[in-house]
C-alpha cells in the first residue's frame, strides 16, 4: 500500500501493483465515481482524476491492517478543480483488498468512521 501511494505521489497510477481483475470505486459523493476495472481502468481512474484536478496530490495519512487481505487507509487529496478553480483539500478513507501482493479492490468512503463501519471495526 505504501508503495502504491508513493507511486501516486510520483504521478504514476501504479497499475502494475494491481491485479489484472482490480476494481476501483471512488467515494459515491465524488464526481468521478467509477467503477474502474483492470489495469486500463486503474490508468483511466488516475487520468480522470488528473484531468479534473490541477496540481493533484494524494497523501497517505493512516494505514490500518483490518485482516489478512484488507487494509483501511485514510488519505488527503489536495489540488484545484480545473473547471471551477475551487481549491480542494479533502480527507477520505478507503478499504483496499490485497491478495498475493496485488491490489484487487479499492472502495472509497467519505469518512474514516464510515470506512471503519464498513470494515466491521470499532473506530
Amino acid at each position: 500500500m505504501r508503495q502504491w501511494f508513493g507511486r501516486l505521489a510520483d504521478g504514476d497510477a501504479g497499475a502494475d501493483l494491481c491485479s489484472a481483475e482490480v476494481r476501483i470505486d471512488n467515494v459515491a459523493e465524488f464526481p468521478i465515481t467509477g467503477p474502474y476495472h483492470g489495469h486500463d481502468g486503474v490508468r483511466r481512474w488516475w487520468s480522470d482524476l488528473r484531468d479534473a484536478i490541477d496540481e493533484l496530490r494524494i497523501e497517505l495519512e493512516e494505514l490500518v491492517e483490518v485482516d489478512d487481505e484488507r487494509v483501511l487507509t485514510t488519505q488527503r487529496m489536495v489540488g484545484r478543480f480545473r473547471h471551477t478553480g475551487i481549491e480542494l483539500d479533502a480527507l477520505w478513507a478507503s478499504i483496499v483488498w490485497v491478495r498475493r501482493g496485488k491490489i484487487v479492490r479499492a472502495a472509497g468512503h467519505s469518512s474514516r468512521r464510515g470506512a471503519f463501519r464498513a470494515a466491521g471495526l470499532p473506530e
